[in-house]
């Protein structure tokens, strides 16, 4: 990616010295929290790279609000409700206001969300997507505010990213029906959403392209997830390949709507045909029959990522700003 800074910001001096912006941003500001000697050198650095300091910024970033905003990018979605539920915790429990905002999957929804929330000057964001537009890292390199990013993992140079990793996960299941459950004729049903779709889809992919067998039985919805986008999705693929004997679904939503459909049409899940889901939400152990699917601890995610971010925004140490977190495979009835 091109350089995309006009000119020396907090984010460098601090890359520079080693330390954090926000340490950098204080000493810049004559805080007495930094001591004189560390100040000092800041302020000698900053001229020594020609910094220039962004009024307007420093305007909006002089006391810490206690404010976090958490950008998802469906409010619709029910995999948010976890980290919603979990980054309120702990904000709660902590003494922050929280804010959120809906991007509706459009990494320029989320720019305009981001450039607003500067604007009321937030004391941090949570960012539940790694992919943004070249105007959003800018903005978000040049505040004072730090940025934690979960769910995925990411090569971003924000200063916490927590997730999992999705196209180990989409791998392993799919090795899973192959090697195990003996399957051949592997479908991946999707929809036209986010970057963790696309990790997916590589994952199942790669573990067909592995065990030599077809990997362009893929079908993707323009629909929201839901129940009814999972029953279309499998009469399509039936219709499209009569043979299939198993179909991996990017989230639970489609995965439950396409057992409810077998269940319609007299075909056994888990027997006639493997069905798998991708989330492990609540109802995914309720329906009939159960819903094999890949658990990832949102929740746990949510309130590590808050936690760390408040520590930062406070000065404090953090002890790891990147985490792989682990995901299980949740073996039930459907395969």
């Amino acid at each position: 990616m091109k350089n995309l800074k006009k000119r020396t910001t907090i984010s460098d001096i601090a890359a520079h010295l080693g330390i954090h912006k926000t340490t950098v941003s204080r000493a810049l500001k004559d805080s007495s929290s930094i001591s004189k000697a560390l100040s000092l050198k800041i302020k000698k650095a900053a001229k020594e790279l020609n910094y220039i300091p962004n009024r307007a910024a420093q305007s909006l970033s002089i006391q810490n609000n206690k404010t976090i905003a958490l950008l998802l990018p469906s409010f619709g979605n029910n995999v948010f409700n976890d980290v919603v539920s979990g980054v309120k915790a702990v904000a709660d429990e902590l003494g922050y206001a929280l804010m959120i905002g809906d991007s509706t999957y459009s990494e320029l929804g989320e720019e305009r969300i981001v450039e607003s929330y500067i604007q009321q000057a937030v004391s941090g964001f949570i960012l539940t997507s790694s992919r943004h537009t070249d105007e959003t890292i800018r903005m978000l390199k040049t505040s004072d505010a730090p940025v934690a990013e979960i769910m995925d993992m990411s090569e971003s140079t924000f200063d916490i990213n927590y997730g999992v990793n999705h196209f180990n996960a989409a791998k392993e299941m799919t090795d899973y029906l192959v090697n195990v459950k003996g399957r051949k004729k592997i479908a991946f049903c999707s929809l036209l959403l986010d970057w963790r779709a696309v990790l997916r889809k590589r994952g199942w992919e790669q573990a067909l392209h592995n065990a030599q067998l077809q990997d362009d039985m893929c079908l993707q919805s323009r629909a929201d997830a839901s129940f009814q986008a999972g029953a279309e999705l499998l009469v399509e693929s039936l219709h499209k390949w009569p043979d299939l004997d198993a179909l991996f679904f990017v989230s639970d939503e489609l995965a439950a709507g396409a057992v409810m459909e077998c269940n319609r049409r007299g075909i056994k899940p888990g027997k006639d045909i493997d069905i798998c889901g991708f989330n492990d939400l609540s109802f995914a152990k309720a329906i009939y029959p159960s819903l094999t699917t890949v658990s990832t601890p949102r929740r746990e995610m949510a309130e590590l990522a808050t936690r760390s971010l408040i520590s930062i925004i406070e000065g404090k140490s953090v002890s790891e700003t990147s985490k792989v977190f682990p995901y299980h495979i949740k073996l039930r009835e459907t395969a």
